[in-house]
């Protein structure tokens, strides 16, 4: 009765939420669109970056700033706010602008709401047993994340690339990256005050009962704008439900920092609704993009060649790999060596839940600013090296339940592959490779649950946990393997990678200061010797 009742209160039915389960995931793709016939030459440019998430951002601002012309393109939309703060929807009344060209929204816990298919915020890539979330908009997964930004613990990233100058990326590049995201911390006053932040109090009783350690992170959210939020001077959007399909104000993402300041400079063109096919390495050292002209119903209306000196590839994770294995094998791409497409990891990403233990507030912020870390330190004898982010649930009314968005140290890798029978790039990994991540968070329960009671949210994952889905896909284009020490990619010394590919499968934490970080070092590097 109480499940029942949950999900009465949440205004659903019982196969409301089965059917949207069924197909949140696993969305109707339309049939390949038909393509024009003719091909538009749209021009040389210098330097072409694909993709503005963080890596893109960071190779447009440093390259731009430095008097070099850049054109960007991007497949998504661009979203710029408006004064009446509708550019976004909200979660709980998601419309066409949250998704993909998608009937339905793509979200991690599903919502029943039918849409039209249109080119929304926030992407769901479906392999056979991995789902991966991406930002498809200008300012790509900043648009669409909670924004917490933590640089990688030292040891970790040491592990990870142990040729890298540790000292100057933790005193240099990661405190840069941190300054040009606008990172801050909640002040604490505000935390212990506010009702948005039960949320995060209750879980942090529960921890604390069962002698774990939860520590604040930090945020490119603006608090001082989420203060006057709760005295309602402002516009409410963390504290209005805005997070996953976009905030209309207050959060600091990548349109609003890195890719402004570049804009700024004059030397930059951006150009979105722009999905590249291909890449192709020319005979005079120059290389040739074919793309796609998306409209707004998910056809093509032109396909258009762009050729270039440089090309930074910053598509993400799933993008950059995705382009670089089918050009590949397409035979445009002919010197790739064997580490395209593999070390690839999910960022031990998994999400729990408990329900029926304390209120955690009728009214939460969407943006978290704690977590519980058993990651090391005293971790009470914990088999698994987890840290659990304390998520909201921003459905406006008491849920009794406590949400994690955990990360876990899983060794486990995948790899990307080109399918010929199918002429598309494909995911080899098996669900039951997240099985470290599962019993990560099982301890995680299992400790929680001994002290303070409750069950496990069977009603908001299967069997009560997310292991089929990942926000953080890493890996494909691995610095010094796939890349050299900066990311050139080895064979192609004009094709840079910055994104999330270079980081082989797991950073310990969010990873977008990770990236971002990494980028600055990269393309400080980069600028110095092949521009001069």
């Amino acid at each position: 009765m109480q499940r029942r009742q949950l999900i009465k209160a949440m205004g659903l039915s019982l196969g409301a939420i089965g059917t949207s389960a069924a197909v949140s995931g696993c969305q109707t793709l339309a049939k390949p669109p038909k393509l024009p016939s003719t091909i538009t030459q749209a021009g040389h440019f210098p330097n072409i970056i694909v993709g503005s998430g963080y890596g893109g951002a960071v190779s447009a601002l440093r390259l731009s700033e430095k008097g070099h012309k850049v054109l960007i393109l991007e497949m998504g939309m661009r979203w710029d706010r408006t004064p009446e703060h509708d550019t976004f929807c909200k979660m709980i009344s998601a419309d066409k602008r949250s998704s993909w060209f998608t009937n339905w929204p793509n979200a991690p816990i599903p919502i029943p709401i039918p849409i039209k298919k249109y080119p929304g915020v926030l992407d769901l890539i479906e392999y056979d047993e991995m789902k991966v979330f991406a930002g498809r908009a200008y300012g790509g997964g900043s648009i669409v994340n909670g924004a917490i930004a933590i640089a990688p613990r030292r040891a970790h990233f040491e592990a990870v690339f142990p040729w890298i100058d540790s000292d100057e990326m933790y005193d240099i590049y990661f405190p840069r990256a941190m300054r040009e995201l606008k990172v801050s911390q909640i002040p604490e006053t505000f935390f212990n005050e506010s009702e948005h932040y039960e949320f995060t109090r209750a879980a942090e009783r529960q921890a604390s009962r069962a002698g774990l350690k939860t520590e604040f992170f930090g945020n490119s959210y603006d608090f001082d704008y989420m203060q006057k939020e709760a005295r309602g001077e402002v516009y409410k959007s963390a504290l209005g439900g805005e997070v996953i399909y976009g905030n209309n104000a207050g959060k600091f993402s990548l349109d609003l920092t890195y890719l402004k300041d570049a804009e700024a400079t004059g030397n930059v063109t951006v150009k979105t609704l722009r999905k590249v096919n291909s890449i192709q390495a020319l005979d005079n050292d120059h290389l040739r993009l074919e793309v796609y002209v998306l409209n707004t119903t998910g056809g093509v209306d032109k396909i258009e060649h762009y050729t270039c000196d440089k090309l930074f590839l910053n598509a993400g994770s799933t993008g950059t790999s995705e382009l670089l294995l089918k050009s590949h094998a397409e035979g445009k791409l002919t010197k790739l060596n064997e580490h395209i497409g593999q070390h690839w990891g999910p960022n031990g990403n998994i999400m729990t839940g408990r329900n029926f233990v304390h209120a955690a507030g009728t009214t939460q912020s969407t943006i978290p600013v704690k977590g519980i870390n058993m990651w090391d330190g005293d971790r009470d004898g914990s088999k698994y090296k987890i840290f659990a982010e304390l998520a909201p649930l921003p459905l406006g009314l008491e849920t009794w339940s406590t949400l994690y968005l955990a990360i876990t140290d899983n060794p486990e890798r995948g790899n990307y592959y080109y399918d010929k029978a199918t002429k598309t790039v494909k995911l080899n990994w098996k669900r039951e490779q997240n099985a470290y991540s599962v019993n990560a968070a099982k301890e995680l329960i299992e400790k929680l649950a001994k002290v303070n009671g409750g069950s496990t949210s069977s009603l908001l994952f299967t069997k009560g946990f997310g292991d089929n889905f990942c926000y953080h896909p890493l890996g494909g284009c691995v610095l010094g393997k796939a890349t050299d020490e900066v990311g050139r990619v080895k064979g192609h010394k004009n094709i840079y990678v910055q994104d999330g590919a270079l980081i082989p499968g797991s950073a310990g934490v969010n990873p977008y200061v990770f990236i971002t970080g990494l980028a600055e070092r990269n393309m400080a590097a980069i600028l110095k010797k092949d521009f001069g």
